[in-house]
C-alpha cells in the first residue's frame, strides 16, 4: 500500500506524485514551495543533462559553459587550485575541458553552482553546504574501493543532500528547530523532517533532481544515501553511502547525533565487507576534506 505524506491544504496546496522506482512505492505530497524551487544554475543543469548523452563532445561541453562568462571564470578559478592537484596552470576554458575531461568538469561545474546557489549563506546552510561537500571529498578519496570514478563519485556525494538545501531555502521557519536538535540516528531525522514539512530531505531530493532534469542516477542516491549498504546497490549508491557515513563520524554533520562511532570502528563493522584495508587513514581523510573546505569558501 502507498505512503502517503500529506500536506496542509489551506496552507500549502501541493501536488501528489509519485517518487521512486515503484510507482506505487511512495505517495507524497510535494509542499508547493518546495515545487515553485529555481534549479540550481542553468549551464550547472545543462553540463548535467549533457553528461548523460554519450554522444556530446568536449567542444559542445566549452560552448555551454562559456555562455555564462562568470560561471566558466570560477570554474578555471577551482580547477586552478593547487588543492585539486592540477599540474599546470589552465588560461582558456577550453583548455581546461580538454585536460580535464567530462567527468572533472561535471564536478567542478556543480561545486560552482552549488556555492552560488547558497549565496550569502545562512549558518545552518553553511552547515549542511559543508556536510554536502565533506561527503564529496570523501567519496572522491574512497571511490577506489568500490571501483568507481573519484570525479563521478564527488558530483554525486556533492548532490546527495540537494533535497535538505532546498527545504532550507523554500522552509526556513519550519526545518531550522530540525537541524537544530540532536538525534540517535538518521532515520530519527527523516521523521523530525515528515513531522515539520510532510517530506523528508531525501524524498524532497529526488523529487528536485528529476525536476530539474538531472541525471536520473541521482535521484536513487539522493532518496536512498541514509538508508543500509545493501549488496544490490549500485556502487555510486554504496560510495555515497559510506562517504556519508564517514563525514558524519569526522564531524562534519548536517545535524547533530548521539554517540557516532569512532573512524576505526565504522571501518571495521559497518564497512568492513567493503574491504577494510584499502579505506584511507583518519587523517589523510581529514587533511583533504579541510584543505578542500577552504578552498571552496575562498
Amino acid at each position: 500500500m502507498a505512503e502517503k505524506l500529506a500536506g496542509s491544504p489551506s496552507r500549502d496546496a501541493a501536488p501528489v506524485i509519485h517518487v521512486g522506482s515503484d510507482p506505487q512505492e511512495h505517495l507524497v505530497a510535494i509542499p508547493s514551495k518546495l515545487c515553485n524551487l529555481p534549479p540550481i544554475h542553468s549551464i550547472a543543469n545543462q553540463v548535467l543533462a549533457l553528461s548523460d548523452d554519450d554522444s556530446v563532445g568536449l567542444p559542445k561541453l566549452a560552448a555551454v559553459i562559456e555562455g555564462d562568462p562568470a560561471f566558466a571564470a570560477e570554474i578555471l578559478f577551482l580547477a586552478n587550485s593547487p588543492l585539486f592537484g592540477f599540474r599546470s596552470e589552465m588560461h582558456a576554458l577550453r583548455h581546461a575541458v580538454t585536460v580535464l575531461g567530462f567527468d572533472r568538469i561535471k564536478a567542478l561545474a556543480v561545486t560552482v553552482a552549488m556555492r552560488a546557489y547558497l549565496g550569502h549563506a545562512s549558518p545552518l546552510v553553511r552547515q549542511c553546504w559543508r556536510h554536502s561537500a565533506a561527503c564529496a571529498v570523501i567519496a572522491e578519496e574512497i571511490s577506489t574501493v568500490f571501483d568507481v570514478l573519484g570525479d563521478r563519485a564527488y558530483t554525486a556525494a556533492l548532490m546527495h543532500d540537494i533535497g535538505r538545501l532546498g527545504l532550507l531555502k523554500s522552509y526556513a521557519r519550519e526545518v531550522a528547530p530540525v537541524l537544530t536538535a540532536q538525534y540517535r540516528d538518521p532515520a530519527e531525522v527523516l521523521m523530525a523532517e515528515r513531522v515539520a514539512i510532510n517530506v523528508d530531505h531525501g524524498i524532497a531530493g529526488a523529487w528536485l533532481v528529476k525536476t530539474w532534469a538531472f541525471p536520473s542516477e541521482f535521484a536513487g542516491i539522493c532518496e536512498h544515501h541514509h538508508d543500509s549498504i545493501r549488496s544490490n546497490d549500485t556502487p555510486l549508491l554504496r560510495t555515497v553511502k559510506a562517504a556519508c557515513l564517514i563525514a558524519d563520524t569526522l564531524g562534519y554533520t548536517a545535524v547533530r547525533y548521539r554517540n557516532l562511532p569512532g573512524y576505526q570502528e565504522l571501518v571495521a563493522t559497518t564497512l568492513s565487507q567493503q574491504g577494510q584495508q584499502q579505506y584511507p587513514s583518519e587523517e589523510e581523510l581529514r587533511t583533504s576534506v579541510d584543505g578542500r573546505l577552504v578552498a571552496f569558501e575562498q
